[in-house]
């Protein structure tokens, strides 16, 4: 059959079934396959697209951070900050560009002061971003163990939004390393509102016991182990928060459940100060044996 016999509209058909997957719609397809661990697909579709003509600048520069995430979840730490790098360099003005290469430096490099220099770049450009506040936080907290320095730099990001639950997070962590309990116990409540949190209630009922309020420890347990009753941290918290009141033998019920739910590799773990508040537990007949059967910190 010759051209000129052709039905109409064939030559639109046969154009439309060879135009090319649009840029968003591979995009879309990549973050699925990310998200199902398939990262070395992921990172196919990703070259594939970075090579076309056709991406806007944004859609490159979303192509490449994701890029940098696959080789990251592939193990290939060095190229993934390879491609962060040179991101930043052709995106100059863009302060994400640069927080992330602040981030990647210190996740990937341990440079701690390249990631300040990166992340002082980003604020410069957008002072107001929370991310990079925090990280910045995280670099000194963390990396050169200036936890002063950090502390204003979570706050700076809670003066950018309210909301912004790792600042939350980080400062409770910073409280609490510092004997400040009572503040610890405020960001964590104030962290849970945001999240709903089923870990939060477990750490509040461990700030709890630590300032020796029982009643308060045993309400938050309680709470936890409501929350998520499969959670072995939730039980140990319990564990802790009825002895601290004088419950012993409630506390071996929850030490049961404890062990049947923790990992013995992995923990949580019990400490040997934990053994010591634990004794009058321990001693009771229900518990014999009990001891052996624990996953104590070596």
């Amino acid at each position: 059959m010759g051209p000129e016999s052709r039905p109409a509209g064939a030559e639109a058909s046969i154009a439309e079934a060879v135009r090319p997957e649009s840029v968003k719609s591979v995009l879309r397809r990549e973050q699925v396959l990310y998200g199902s661990r398939r990262y070395g697909q992921a990172l196919g579709l990703l070259d594939a697209v970075l090579a076309r003509a056709d991406l806007t600048a944004h859609q490159r520069f979303e192509a490449l951070t994701r890029k940098a995430a696959c080789l990251e979840q592939l193990r290939r730490p060095a190229q993934a900050l390879t491609v962060i790098r040179q991101t930043a360099r052709t995106y100059r003005d863009d302060p994400l560009a640069h927080s992330l290469l602040g981030e990647y430096l210190y996740r990937v490099a341990g440079d701690s002061r390249g990631a300040l220099r990166a992340l002082g770049r980003a604020l410069k450009l957008d002072p107001k971003d929370p991310d990079t506040h925090w990280w910045m936080g995280q670099v000194h907290q963390l990396g050169l163990n200036r936890p002063a320095r950090a502390r204003r730099s979570y706050l700076a990001a809670m003066d950018a939004d309210q909301r912004y639950a790792p600042a939350m997070n980080s400062l409770a962590e910073l409280a609490e390393l510092g004997g400040r309990f009572i503040e610890a116990i405020d960001w964590t409540k104030a962290h849970c509102r945001v999240t709903r949190s089923s870990g939060d209630l477990t750490v509040l009922a461990d700030l709890y016991v630590r300032l020796g309020n029982a009643n308060a420890a045993v309400k938050y347990g309680r709470l936890a182990v409501r929350r998520d009753v499969r959670s072995a941290r939730a039980w140990l918290a319990l564990t802790r928060a009825l002895a601290g009141a004088g419950r012993p033998r409630a506390s071996a019920n929850a030490l049961s459940r404890f062990a049947a739910l923790a990992n013995p590799r992995s923990g949580p773990f019990l400490s040997g100060a934990d053994l010591a508040r634990l004794e009058e537990v321990l001693d009771l007949p229900c518990m014999r044996g009990m001891r052996e059967r624990l996953p104590v910190t070596q």
